[in-house]
């Protein structure tokens, strides 16, 4: 894992799975650095392919190789990662939100998840938590970018069900894996908040 994951990934669209990330990712990488798509929060400049390291997934025991990207001016390096992952979790980003939905009718001992129960109520808590945030900055992200959020419209209540109204409030579709979670993390990075799910 090493320093990389410490520092903000730029998180995005690689395939909608491994398998697709795999086959895809090598291609919509090269082809975002060749148009400049990687820019450095400090000086804006575009980046360039650094490095890569391996990123296991828990439940499906597989591994990905994840490519680092850097601004050789800032000396400043940022993961590129896949929307189906979240930053510092060892299980994929479906995992997590299957067990933050399931978290809101069930008894955590009773989620069918490969997660301890420790872990998932853990996520619940944590996750629920970063959500609770990222809806509240997707509401201002998306009224800066003309599509201001009625909170008329919104039925509060369940974080994640928050989640996916704002979502569907977006002011453009965007390619995603279909996971909210990472959806609302590549809105949070195209927009430069400070913080993901």
């Amino acid at each position: 894992m090493g320093v990389y994951e410490k520092r903000m990934p730029i998180v995005l669209y690689l395939g909608a799975n491994i398998k697709e990330y795999e086959a895809k990712s090598g291609e919509i990488i090269k082809q975002g650095i060749d148009e400049g798509n990687f820019r450095c929060a400090l000086c804006l400049g575009p980046m360039k392919t650094h490095s890569h390291y391996e990123r296991g997934i828990k439940e499906t025991g597989g591994q990905i190789t994840i490519t680092v990207v850097w601004c050789d001016k800032c000396v400043k390096y940022r993961a590129l990662l896949p929307d189906f992952l979240l930053q510092h979790k060892h299980y994929s980003g479906n995992e997590v939100e299957y067990v933050v939905i399931e978290g809101a009718t069930e008894h955590v001992s009773r989620i069918d998840t490969a997660a301890s129960e420790s872990t998932a109520r853990r996520w619940i808590m944590e996750v629920g938590a970063r959500i609770v945030q990222a809806v509240g900055t997707l509401k201002i992200l998306f009224g800066q970018c003309g599509r201001a959020v009625n909170e008329v419209i919104i039925e509060p209540g369940f974080a994640y069900g928050e989640l996916e109204q704002v979502l569907e409030l977006a002011p453009r579709e965007i390619k995603s894996s279909g996971n909210k979670l990472g959806m609302a993390n590549i809105w949070l990075g195209t927009n430069m908040a400070p913080a993901y799910i």
